[in-house]
């Protein structure tokens, strides 16, 4: 039976979006206010060409994040750009790790709890973090109103196998697992985010390079949620047509849409004018795959 969204979507009624990180949301004149407020030097204009480059760029502009305040601006500001592209549902990632401090949690919800688009947040684990880190990001998932599910970031070279009794906890209590994987590393690490109870992925475009794992993704109805301007910015070009021609489920997203300079409209008509993948089945993932 079709949910009441897919059903929503049929008769024209927004946008769902599942691949966005909080922090790359960040307007650039937003990032220098809240760095200049806290006594911080700017952080780099939005330039880069790698993804070590970037990664630079998006460590100081969460550094800049730090109080209620902040994530409230932030959220409100970025449900603006939503809004104006008829995003009616929208799956956020928060990485814990970037915010030691705990006051800006309270930022979270009360600018969830006003707004008229629909956020599910999920809270990123990091592979490269301590045991003690992640339980605590796992803590905030499960305490937290409104989170979906669990993500995991990091070095694609660091395996997330050690993660896998605190992503069972998560399961446990109701939560999803969108793990990063197969974006700058290989099918293996796809393949190790399956056996760790991975329910949907974050890029997995690595997976063109193994058969058998496509084939395992489309019988398992693994959706991928790519990020094509994303993945130009660091100067990756996936065959994002061969993933769709495994029948493997898709979805665009725009991942970190202020410093990629991109929306999920721009994302759907490059979709369907360059890469031969079709609108309305991305659309439609998009609301089929969400976690809430």
């Amino acid at each position: 039976m079709r949910s009441r969204w897919v059903s929503l979507l049929i008769s024209g009624d927004g946008l769902a979006e599942l691949h966005v990180h909080l922090e790359g949301t960040v307007r650039y004149e937003t990032a220098v206010a809240l760095a200049s407020g806290h006594g911080l030097p700017p952080p780099p204009p939005y330039r880069y060409s790698t993804l070590d480059g970037f990664l630079e760029i998006y460590r100081r502009v969460a550094e800049s994040m730090r109080t209620a305040a902040d994530f409230e601006r932030v959220i409100r500001e970025h449900a603006e750009v939503m809004a104006a592209q008829d995003i009616r549902y929208a799956e956020i990632s928060i990485n814990p790790s970037l915010h030691p401090e705990h006051d800006w949690l309270e930022g979270v919800l009360s600018a969830r709890r006003t707004l008229d688009v629909e956020i599910g947040w999920l809270i990123e684990l990091t592979r490269e973090g301590s045991i003690e880190a992640n339980a605590r990001a796992i803590d905030i998932a499960l305490s937290l109103e409104g989170v979906v599910g669990v993500g995991l970031v990091g070095d694609e070279s660091t395996s997330a196998a050690p993660l896998a009794p605190l992503i069972d906890r998560a399961h446990a209590r109701g939560l999803k697992f969108m793990p990063h994987a197969g974006q700058a590393g290989s099918a293996e690490v796809v393949r190790e985010a399956l056996s760790i109870g991975a329910d949907r992925l974050a890029h997995g475009v690595a997976s063109t390079s193994d058969p058998d794992l496509l084939r395992e993704l489309a019988e398992r109805g693994i959706c991928l949620c790519m990020c094509p301007s994303s993945n130009a910015r660091i100067g990756l070009s996936p065959d994002f047509r061969k993933l769709a021609e495994a029948g493997i489920p898709l979805t665009v997203n725009s991942d970190d849409p202020a410093m990629v300079g991109t929306t999920l409209v721009s994302e759907l008509d490059l979709a369907e004018s360059q890469l031969g993948l079709r609108r309305e089945d991305l659309v439609a993932a998009a609301w089929r795959h969400r976690f809430a």
